[in-house]
């Protein structure tokens, strides 16, 4: 991982563990799903793993366009 990343990640975490002292519990958990909502999007879009792609071993279904017999 790159170091200027790794240095940003901390001081976030830093921030937002002292934020999270003075802040009510209401707030700290609206500012903390943002938070790793943009973290989710953030390694997606770094991400070259596609969980519908067969080489990934993906436990995902084709789509039958017909029902199975029973």
């Amino acid at each position: 991982m790159n170091a200027k990343l790794l240095l940003g990640a901390v001081m976030l975490l830093i921030i937002g563990v002292t934020a999270a002292a003075y802040l009510p519990v209401w707030m700290t958990l609206l500012f903390g799903s943002l938070a790793l909502a943009a973290l989710y999007i953030f390694a997606r879009l770094n991400s070259r793993f596609d969980p519908l792609d067969p080489r990934f071993g993906s436990c995902i279904p084709p789509i039958n366009s017909r029902p199975r017999d029973p």
